[in-house]
């Protein structure tokens, strides 16, 4: 029996119903890769004409199955999406790969499609060989089932989550509704760099691998790339977007400068935000969830780097913990920012409470 874990003080009461999108095709199964009594590998199928964009790990230790979808990405074309999960096929080598590429083999011929059109992910244990013949033999029931619902999919690709993840957006374009579906898994090793523990959205809306590529890392930017828990990046970071292409607009959207690409951006926002706080509210050991708001910086860029200094700083993170109103690691954590930063100009506020004012502690404090 798989250990049970205590689920997170910062857990949201319900998992969300999450809807349908046409094309789409759902299967999760227990193969038995680590546990004993849970589902751990699952497989999204999709109907032809699936584009897809991906922000993979900036590690320089990526896994197998990221060293596939670097490969195949910039084909932009899915027809499938299968995930592990007890085994991150990470540090196994040329056999970690091969796995990967027979597992790519045995379904694009179950599928009748092209290897660039398979996607790959696997989460767990860094450093144990993932044994191929568990994966390939569950691929007949995998295609055989596409009954699952989101929340065994979620379900599938957790390891150490205490609660599962999703988030969902509706929106109408050209009077048109459209729909944005996500789940995620992750815990630990939460500082992304260029992606995250493992995500996957799916749309109904018509774009372009390319503008699907644009929009993804603009939006993992301000979500996935913007949370930390513990500072450590993980060799399996995938984050994947994909269109469906199962409805139309009145008009193509060709490029970034079209007004109705604005409500998409806005609804795709909207769910990998969710997700992601979802992500530090599930952080190992987590009982604190902090927002840290940076104004009247130079750039987004230079308030980013300030709040993820303060946000990774040990000493804040051990005052908030303590609930100890300790400012004065605050401007510590400021200061080693590497910025450039006037003193006069600071001013701090916790919960609303005015703590300094442009460089120096508020009267009566």
């Amino acid at each position: 029996m798989s250990k049970k874990i205590k689920k997170s003080p910062l857990a949201p009461e319900t998992f969300p119903s999450l809807p349908n999108i046409k094309g789409i095709r759902l299967s999760a199964v227990h193969s038995g890769i680590r546990y004993k009594d849970k589902l751990d590998l699952s497989l999204i199928t999709m109907d032809e004409k699936t584009n897809v964009a991906c922000v993979l790990t900036k590690s320089s230790t990526p896994s197998a199955p990221v060293l596939w979808c670097k490969k195949i990405k910039n084909f932009g074309k899915a027809r499938a999406l299968i995930v592990n999960s007890g085994n991150a096929n990470a540090h196994t080598g040329k056999k970690g790969y091969k796995t990967v590429k027979d597992t790519v083999d045995h379904l694009s011929k179950y599928l009748d499609c092209k290897k660039y059109e398979v996607y790959v992910c696997s989460t767990g244990v860094i450093g144990e060989f993932l044994k191929t013949d568990i994966i390939t033999s569950s691929i007949p029931k995998l295609i055989e089932q596409k009954s699952s619902s989101w929340k065994e999919v979620a379900e599938s690709i957790c390891t150490t989550d205490t609660f599962i993840k999703g988030a969902k957006a509706n929106y109408k374009i050209d009077d048109i509704a459209y729909k944005i579906v996500g789940i995620a898994k992750g815990s630990g090793m939460i500082f992304p760099k260029m992606g995250t523990m493992l995500a996957f959205i799916f749309t109904d809306f018509p774009l372009s691998s390319n503008i699907l590529n644009i929009v993804l890392k603009d939006a993992v930017e301000k979500s996935f790339n913007s949370i930390t828990v513990d500072g450590d990046t993980s060799t399996s970071d995938t984050c994947l977007l994909f269109s469906s292409n199962k409805k139309s607009l009145n008009k193509p959207i060709k490029s970034l400068g079209d007004k109705r690409l604005k409500l998409f951006r806005k609804s795709l926002n909207k769910v990998l935000q969710s997700l992601a706080q979802q992500i530090v509210c599930d952080g190992e050991g987590a009982s604190k969830f902090i927002t840290i708001n940076v104004n009247s910086a130079k750039s987004y860029k230079i308030a980013k780097k300030i709040a993820l200094s303060v946000a990774n700083s040990s000493l804040v993170k051990t005052a908030i913990a303590g609930e100890d109103p300790n400012w004065g690691r605050i401007i510590m954590a400021i200061g080693k920012s590497g910025e450039s930063i006037r003193q006069e100009s600071i001013s701090i506020s916790i919960n609303k409470a005015q703590i300094t004012y442009k460089g120096a502690l508020i009267n009566n404090y």
